[in-house]
């Protein structure tokens, strides 16, 4: 088959519509025989309780450093474009 640019008729929209749903049909009968178990956690063990919003420097300095993946001295460590890799 060329893949020269030409105007689509209807015929060629209609296969590739049909073409499209058999491929559909085909994937979703082949997920429904996948067994995954996927269990549901309602822990709310990272959640942070609420509060009035209202931090001291001391604790914005705490939530920030947990929340860092690694703290050095008293510093955040970031490394930039870490997830490009």
């Amino acid at each position: 088959m060329a893949y020269v640019w030409h105007q689509v008729t209807e015929a060629e929209k209609q296969e590739i519509r049909d073409n499209a749903k058999k491929l559909l049909n085909e994937f979703s009968s082949k997920l429904n025989k996948i067994k995954s178990v996927e269990t549901k956690s309602d822990k709310k063990e990272n959640l942070r309780v609420e509060s009035s919003g209202k931090l001291n420097e001391e604790e914005f300095r705490e939530i920030m450093f947990d929340n860092a993946p690694l703290v050095e001295n008293g510093l955040i460590i970031a490394e930039t474009g870490h997830w490009k890799k």
